[in-house]
């Protein structure tokens, strides 16, 4: 049986939270402290510290592929640029070098949006190890933020690493149409 939530966890909680938090409990903890034994505690917070820095790790692989891909688009831009500036009628550059941007840009925007995911359901598994903690720093957080910085501010900036692969999508498809 799944422990119920403590109400002063629950009120910092959505129910979609709380329903996760159930899913977390019933497949996160293998064992309860009882069954598992005296080093229960302490290896708790090995394994958490351990996925604290999963998260950190992969945040930092975002912040290099982020780059990666943005070389490319510049590359693929000033290319472009290029290209158009010699006014060649019947160049093949002016259609290829674009639809290969766009397809960069594409996988850009796929890479990005699964770092995203990945990293909120490395939080979400955090936020449940911490109901087994004495201090919920992450959980409390995450609410803090979400107090202070809702609507649209909130919303723009969690998304901006996913906007900017559309940027230069949609600069790719203006050098496709005009050409």
């Amino acid at each position: 049986m799944i422990p119920p939530i403590p109400q002063s966890r629950k009120s910092a909680l959505s129910a979609i939270e709380i329903e996760e938090g159930n899913t977390c409990r019933a497949s996160l903890f293998s064992a309860p402290e009882s069954a598992y034994g005296q080093k229960y505690k302490e290896d708790l917070f090995a394994q958490y510290k351990l996925f604290v820095e999963s998260v950190s790790y992969t945040s930092d692989i975002k912040l290099k592929v982020n780059s990666y891909f943005l070389t490319i688009n510049t590359a693929l831009i000033t290319a472009t640029g290029i290209s158009f500036s010699k006014q060649l009628d019947s160049s093949i550059w002016h259609l290829l070098l674009p639809l290969a941007g766009l397809l960069v840009s594409v996988i850009w925007w796929g890479v990005t949006y699964s770092y995203k995911q990945r990293n909120i359901v490395k939080l979400r598994i955090i936020h449940c190890i911490e109901e087994k903690m004495p201090l919920a720093l992450y959980s409390t957080e995450w609410q803090l933020m979400n107090e202070k910085h809702s609507g649209f501010l909130k919303k723009f900036l969690f998304t901006m690493d996913l906007f900017t692969p559309l940027v230069f999508a949609i600069s790719y498809l203006l050098f496709i149409f005009l050409n």
